[in-house]
């Protein structure tokens, strides 16, 4: 027990100066992003400088410290962990590309390649940072007393932690680095709620008021709101090597409604997985049908299809073109059109059908006996969605001929019909909505209250809760005394 104290000791004294230069440089990061625009022009090159200054030696001081605590454990003949496994690489890396400019001309474009490698490199040592202030208060909270009241039940948890993001986030956007022109607090907040919530309300021009730094942060809380804060740091502490205890399966479980705890790794791997392969297979998409785009500036090609392709998957809904999805260049590409509409629909069954999938995939690679029925729930969740995809699509094209509006018919219709069958809870539009009849609208009102499935990026009631709802209704005229389905 005594050696046990004292190596425990020995790691807080190596992580100490660990976790404050690494937080250290995500500030003074974030500082320059936000504040060096602020400054005259005969003080922003002082300014510039020597927050650069300041940052190269903070990098290189977490290094050593990075090092020396990776040197320590070596000669303790210890194993330093995944965590240091991957941080003396990264802070290695980090510290090349802050003695670059030493060797090299120093760029003149604030926006090079080279300072954004470099913020990303300061992103990377302040998440690692972070990461360890986790681990510090989860050991913190391990050792307090067993049976103290005042443990926080998931719902609450997560509710903080979002809570927390949307207002760091608001702090950020009201920072004259984020936006063109200042912006009131109520702004920022809203913006904030809405990306987080995945609502796709925004109360200012998302393009022409965020800077590219804003626009960032409105993508982290898209991702983040979508997927949930807890389910990035179980996954990143999995990756690290580190079990989930009981308690925090328990709590996981909770969030992303899900019966017992052993299925909780699986779920957050297949979570992370299929989220980074379809946005990725979909910004690359769009950006080669996107290039040579009038509607869509080249300049920021890149930039585009990444945020549109997070937005369409995550049915966050938020767009960086003046009018929505309706713009002109925009509204008539239906090869883009084509490829958000998959993400939605991707994003919107719900990662437990992907987990059952998952598990079917792997047992038969493996020559393992697969049951030919799949679970009530994916098999409950794809019925129901083939259902409201069908009758919205068939109900919205109906109405768009037979109900006086503005919008094109045809084709154009039934295209526009199944897109916002499918986009019901995601709220892009390919065009004016004021432009519907009032009856399109109240059904329109209807879809987006039904929603996406369970474990999925939708919003909504969920569409399997509120077929279940009216079974059961049918299941009380019937007389019946249970509801059956899928032979159960």
């Amino acid at each position: 027990m005594a050696f046990t104290s004292q190596r425990e000791r020995h790691n807080r004294v190596l992580e100490l100066p660990e976790i404050i230069s690494g937080g250290l440089v995500l500030f003074v990061t974030l500082w320059i992003q936000c504040f060096q625009d602020t400054a005259a022009d005969s003080a922003r090159v002082l300014f510039v400088r020597g927050s650069f200054m300041m940052l190269y030696g903070l990098v290189w001081f977490h290094t050593a410290t990075v090092l020396v605590h990776f040197a320590h454990e070596l000669l303790k003949r210890r194993s330093p962990g995944r965590l240091l496994w991957c941080q003396v690489p990264c802070v290695l890396v980090a510290s090349a590309l802050f003695a670059l400019p030493a060797f090299v001309a120093e760029p003149a474009d604030s926006q090079s390649w080279l300072v954004l490698v470099q913020g990303l490199c300061s992103l990377v040592i302040g998440v690692f940072s972070a990461i360890r202030i986790y681990l510090y208060c989860t050991a913190r909270r391990k050792s307090v007393v067993r049976g103290r009241a005042g443990a926080w039940s998931p719902s609450v948890t997560f509710f903080t932690y979002m809570l927390a993001l949307v207002l760091l986030s608001t702090l950020v956007l009201l920072t004259p680095g984020a936006t063109h022109r200042p912006i009131g607090l109520t702004e920022a907040f809203f913006t904030c709620a809405s990306a987080t919530s995945i609502t796709g309300l925004t109360c200012v021009n998302v393009a022409e008021t965020f800077t590219t730094l804003g626009k960032v942060v409105l993508l982290i809380d898209i991702q983040v709101g979508a997927l949930g804060v807890m389910t990035f740091t179980y996954f990143v502490l999995m990756m690290l090597g580190r079990r989930l205890a009981v308690r925090d399966s328990m709590t996981m479980s909770g969030v992303l409604d899900q019966q017992g705890v052993n299925i909780i790794p699986q779920l957050l791997k297949t979570v992370i997985g299929v989220t980074l392969v379809t946005e990725l297979v979909g910004a690359l998409s769009l950006y080669h049908i996107w290039q040579g785009n009038p509607g869509v500036p080249q300049e920021h090609l890149a930039g585009y299809a990444v945020f549109h392709a997070v937005s369409a998957f995550c049915n966050a809904g938020i767009t960086l073109f003046h009018d929505g999805m309706s713009q002109a260049g925009v509204a008539g590409n239906f090869c883009a059109q084509g490829v958000m509409l998959v993400m939605m629909l991707v994003g919107t069954l719900g990662f437990g059908v992907y987990l059952e999938g998952r598990q079917r995939l792997r047992a038969r690679i493996r020559r393992q006996s697969v049951t030919p029925r799949w679970s009530t729930h994916s098999w409950f969740v794809l019925r129901v969605t083939l259902i409201v995809l069908l009758t919205g699509t068939v109900v919205f094209s109906l109405l768009g001929m037979l109900e006086p509006s503005q919008h094109a018919t045809g084709v154009h219709n039934l295209w526009e019909a199944l897109w916002n069958s499918v986009s019901r809870s995601a709220g892009f539009n390919l065009t004016d909505i004021g432009e519907y009849g009032p009856v399109y609208k109240i059904f329109l009102c209807v879809m987006m209250f039904v929603g996406g499935n369970p474990t999925g990026t939708g919003g909504g009631v969920f569409a399997p809760v509120l077929c279940l709802c009216l079974m059961e209704v049918w299941r009380v005229l019937r007389g019946q005394q249970d509801v059956e389905m899928h032979g159960r």
